[in-house]
């Protein structure tokens, strides 16, 4: 499978959990330091990169259209 979207390792604003895996602007995991998220990415990113071509990240990452019926 080839992905369109990059996996990367973000910084993020909720409480205790401040880094996160992330495919566009879906989060896929959280984490609390970078090292482990790091970590994480590179034992299993077949699993990140399964997850980052998903409908559901696909959809979150797509252009938004109003339809009007």
């Amino acid at each position: 499978m080839t992905n369109a979207i990059k996996l990367n390792i973000a910084k993020v604003s909720n409480r205790g959990n401040k880094f996160a895996i992330v495919a566009g602007c879906s989060i896929i995991r959280k984490f609390k330091t970078v090292d482990a998220a790091k970590k994480e990415l590179n034992e299993n990113s077949s699993f990140y990169e399964y997850w980052a071509g998903s409908v559901s990240v696909s959809v979150d990452n797509s252009s938004k259209i109003e339809v009007i019926c």
